[in-house]
């Protein structure tokens, strides 16, 4: 949120310099008189140095997000088991990998309040029969999830990125 905020900020701040500098007077006008008004108002002019300061500060301290994202399993009373997104990304892997037809696979997961939305983008073989094979697709990456992670999967959407064509091996 503090991101977005501060990237509104830029951009009002590129346009207000863009408008001054194509010759408008009133952002001109309006600095000036904002400038002239902080110097005889010594005590706002501290508040808002404050105020600058400590979002300042705050953006520059502030933990950086974590690309390491986790996802809690379904785990007994005596703790916590998570499991990373790159893990499940590889049980998706490979599950998607064992059914006849698909080549490559790539997933994305979103969290939702009652489980896990899988997104798999993928590569079949040519001549594949593609509602079949993203129907088994789907099954199998839904069970081996819940089998193997605990974490109950609401939804596995299929997107077919493309067909490849198998290269058979030449005898000579």
């Amino acid at each position: 949120m503090l991101a977005f905020i501060l990237g509104v900020l830029m951009v009002l701040g590129a346009l207000w310099i863009f408008a001054m500098a194509t010759g408008w007077g009133l952002p001109y006008d309006l600095l000036l008189q904002g400038l002239h008004w902080l110097k005889w108002n010594p005590l706002e002019s501290l508040v808002v140095a404050v105020f600058l300061l400590l979002g300042g500060l705050l953006l520059l301290v502030r933990p950086q997000d974590n690309n390491d994202r986790t996802f809690r399993t379904s785990s007994g009373s005596d703790g916590e088991v998570r499991i990373s997104q790159e893990a499940l990304e590889e049980i998706i892997a490979r599950s998607a990998t064992a059914i006849s037809g698909v080549m490559q696979v790539q997933s994305k997961l979103r969290e939702r309040e009652s489980g896990l939305q899988i997104i798999v983008s993928c590569q079949y073989e040519q001549g594949i029969l593609i509602p079949q094979t993203s129907k088994k697709l789907k099954e199998k990456v839904k069970q081996d999830v819940e089998l193997y992670t605990g974490i109950s999967v609401i939804e596995v959407k299929v997107f077919v990125r493309r067909l490849e064509r198998v290269r058979t091996a030449r005898v000579r």
